[in-house]
């Protein structure tokens, strides 16, 4: 598996994972780093850290009616330019949702973070948040992106390699 460079946030108020649209948005091609010796790693179809999806997983996304994503064209790239991979998108999660049911969902510790990086040892959604959105980052730690079923049937129906999902109960977060 090839191992790359998380893209870096665009300015203090454009950030990646902040789950709203840009003031300012990229206006040029992103290239992303390989990161040196894994120049030869597989790649994958969907970087969830580097927020970076190749326009396959894109289009799957699109037909499964995936419209809260904003996507910029990017290069994966070696430092010394010898190695680029085309046929990728960064992306942007519109919508950032506090889906966690609180009665349901366990804390890693009372006191810990309930917002953007809470430590989670079981997570229960409370289905009436989404509101609708067919895939969006969870407020309580917004490195989980949530899809509809919907959306998880479409993804599997592609067999993207190495795409795996996980039941809310299934996620934990230290």
């Amino acid at each position: 598996m090839m191992l790359i460079y998380p893209v870096p946030n665009l300015s203090l108020r454009d950030r990646w994972w902040a789950g709203k649209p840009f003031q300012r948005p990229p206006s040029q091609l992103i290239v992303v780093g390989i990161i040196p010796g894994n120049e030869q790693g597989e790649l994958l179809d969907y970087f969830n850290t580097a927020n970076l999806m190749s326009n396959a997983f894109h289009a799957a996304l699109l037909e499964a009616g995936v419209d809260s994503l904003d996507v910029y064209d990017a290069v994966i790239q070696s430092e010394d330019g010898t190695v680029v991979h085309r046929g990728y998108k960064v992306f942007n999660v519109i919508g950032l949702v506090r889906a966690a049911n609180l009665a349901e969902t366990v804390f890693h510790t009372p006191d810990s973070s309930r917002l953007i990086d809470a430590s989670i040892d079981h997570l229960a959604i409370d289905g009436d948040k989404p509101r609708g959105l067919k895939l969006f980052r969870l407020a309580e730690n917004v490195s989980a992106v949530l899809v509809h079923e919907d959306v998880k049937r479409v993804l599997e129906s592609k067999a993207f390699p190495h795409l795996r999902f996980l039941e809310p109960h299934e996620f934990v977060s230290a």
